[in-house]
């Protein structure tokens, strides 16, 4: 069957999206990115917000219309943290719902689709949180990641490597704890193997993932490998030329994994560390686990032990009790942290969190929308400033692909070319003109000009003059499978 998957949310979800697609494609499926043409359709979901649940719902509604109207035999699946969360509700609120399959029952998709396909109900549910976690399904999970296919990632030279699941910080908005259960790290081992395996094949930018991937601990006492440690491990794999980890919860950046960033040539000078307020009093409600004074601290520590350190930070606005003033210290942190950019979201209740169970959501949606757009103006500033200070540098940027605004080009610039992306080191999004077949390779440009989000660029030849001809970089052959749809990047939710 062809197979339709939307990924909505973290990174997380797109590589679990990516280990769908494998799996199902080793059961004989073939992945296809035109919705209307597939015989299945899965929705990769995300719970974090409650308008990421809304994109879902109404994505459902119009696939069931669909299958009434047109399809009868069109297979629509939920998997992700809202198929946990809403369960078997899915399937009685959208009767076409066929497949239900939580992120700890990935493993079993295939069989849920066959099953679907047969007519049979497929619901796979994680136990809750409060219940022991079945160790043959752990095993599974772990297995899956181990079995990936190395021709389904979606870009010829990055990939994701999960270090860890699930987390144990409970913040008191997230939901994620909830459903994605206790955290769990994975053993070292299969972790350096899977990221050998991915370099060996071509992938030379390597993203450790976890829901606070900095809390990654494995064994115990003297023994216990920590995070830093296990960047070390990973960094000395042969050909990785760029290592990169996200997200970080500020309570577990100690020194060491700060020097580790400082020291290991290849791990990147990029710390996404969200802060979610700059209030005590709200950091306190949020059980965040840390003071105003402590995230000031780790910003402190980190300029000075990784001097060329680029930040990246979170923030809620209009949490239970958000005063104006509580609003205006997180538009201060923001000034004093000199964030590259920051992801800003309204306040929504989740259910099941504790704040949605004990605080009242007492802000008013127009204060909401208010803050948001003044932290928002607040970062623009602070991102602007931080890009101009790259105007003039020369930087090496990985191509991703051609811009979104590629195709809008009036006149391209020379023959054969477009308007092409990339990141730095230090994440920072770079565009400037060339020929397609740089994508997957790096490449040394010239910063020219910058806004508060992008940077933009020329080419350089190794003597530093722009417009020259493309750097030595891994191939940038195409996946089997085609680029799977995505609704933004967006953060992995802690």
């Amino acid at each position: 069957m062809k197979v339709y998957i939307e990924t909505f949310g973290c990174q997380m979800n797109r590589l679990d999206s990516e280990l769908a697609a494998g799996l199902l494609g080793c059961a004989g499926h073939e992945l296809t990115a035109d919705r209307k043409a597939a015989d299945v359709v899965l929705y990769n979901t995300c719970s974090v917000r409650r308008h990421a649940e809304e994109k879902v719902y109404s994505r459902l509604g119009a696939a069931c219309r669909r299958k009434a109207n047109h399809r009868p035999r069109l297979i629509i699946g939920v998997l992700g943290c809202m198929a946990q969360r809403a369960g078997e509700d899915l399937r009685r609120r959208f009767a076409g719902v066929d497949v239900v399959c939580s992120p700890g029952q990935l493993h079993r998709l295939a069989e849920l689709v066959s099953a679907a396909a047969r007519g049979a109900p497929a619901v796979a549910l994680d136990p809750p949180r409060s219940a022991p976690a079945k160790a043959a399904d752990q095993a599974a999970l772990d297995a899956l990641d181990l079995a990936r296919r190395l021709d389904d990632t979606p870009s010829a030279a990055q990939a994701y490597v999960r270090v860890a699941r699930g987390c144990d910080r409970c913040c008191t908005y997230c939901v994620v704890p909830f459903v994605r259960g206790r955290h769990r790290s994975r053993d070292p081992a299969q972790i350096v193997d899977e990221v050998r395996r991915l370099v060996d094949a071509g992938r030379s930018e390597i993203t450790l993932l976890g829901q606070t991937v900095n809390s990654y601990r494995w064994g115990d006492g003297a023994s216990a490998v920590r995070f830093s440690d296990l960047l070390q491990r990973v960094s000395a794999v042969a050909g990785l030329r760029r290592l990169r980890f996200v997200t970080s919860h500020p309570v577990d950046f100690g020194d060491d994994v700060l020097a580790a960033v400082r020291d290991l040539p290849n791990v990147c000078p990029y710390l996404h560390a969200p802060a979610q307020s700059g209030s005590d009093d709200v950091l306190k409600r949020m059980h965040r686990g840390y003071s105003r004074a402590a995230y000031d601290d780790l910003v402190d520590r980190a300029r000075a032990i990784v001097p060329d350190v680029v930040l990246a930070g979170d923030f809620i606005v209009g949490f239970p009790g958000e005063t104006e003033a509580d609003h205006q210290a997180s538009a201060d942190l923001i000034r004093r942290s000199g964030y590259k950019n920051c992801f800003v979201f309204k306040y929504s209740p989740r259910p099941g969190t504790a704040a949605a169970q004990r605080l009242p959501d007492d802000v008013d949606d127009a204060a909401k929308r208010r803050r948001n757009n003044e932290l928002l103006a607040v970062q623009a500033e602070v991102g602007l400033r931080h890009h101009r200070r790259c105007v003039g540098r020369a930087v090496e940027v990985l191509v991703e692909g051609p811009s979104p605004r590629a195709d809008k080009q009036p006149h391209p610039p020379a023959p054969r070319a477009t308007q092409l992306r990339g990141r730095t080191r230090g994440d920072h999004l770079v565009v400037f003109d060339g020929p397609l077949d740089l994508v997957g390779r790096y490449v040394d440009v010239r910063v020219t000009d910058a806004t508060s989000l992008t940077l933009f660029a020329e080419r350089m030849d190794g003597s530093g003059r722009a417009d020259a001809a493309p750097q030595a970089g891994p191939p940038s052959d195409s996946p089997r499978f085609p680029p799977l749809p995505a609704n933004g990047p967006g953060p992995v939710a802690r």
